[in-house]
């Protein structure tokens, strides 16, 4: 099965990247083409699909070691689209990140999921359970919810 998937350019130089590429492949048993900004994996199967959530990851901004996570077939990509002008979803990222990034490192930490905010997307690699509370605790931010209650939330996990 040939499949494409469409990656931002400037995520596209880490696809790229031979040590990275060689792995998907290698563990995978895909293959990996460029076709301008478009990934093209040729492959069968459950390690096809996880090769395509490894490149959409990438491509929604984690970095490979973050990405390959997804090696683990309990591990999983989760990406939510931010439905609001520019300027509402620049407001929604900024309190998802924190003041230097300490917001999504204590989502991260207490949930044990990977977090990306990149472009008009929030993504989240992890288990079902640790997507769960991430996702719950990103739909709060979301909301309008304090920092503060955020925080409670994630201290109770």
């Amino acid at each position: 099965m040939i499949e494409s998937v469409l990656v931002p350019k400037d995520r596209l130089g880490v696809i790229k990247d031979e040590k990275t590429r060689k792995e998907v492949e290698d563990k995978l048993n895909v293959k990996i083409t460029f076709d301008d900004n478009t990934v093209l994996l040729d492959g069968e199967g459950l390690e096809f699909y996880q090769a395509k959530n490894i490149i959409k990851a990438i491509g929604r901004g984690f970095s490979p070691p973050r990405a390959f996570r997804l090696f683990n077939d309990e591990e999983v990509l989760e990406i939510i689209t931010l439905p609001f002008a520019d300027k509402k979803n620049d407001r929604i990222k900024s309190r998802v990140i924190g003041t230097g990034g300490k917001m999504r490192g204590e989502i991260e930490l207490k949930t044990k999921a990977s977090v990306s905010v990149y472009g008009k997307t929030i993504s989240i690699i992890g288990t079902y359970k640790q997507i769960k509370n991430a996702k719950e605790a990103i739909e709060m931010l979301i909301n309008g919810a304090e920092h503060k209650t955020v925080y409670t939330f994630l201290s109770r996990l």
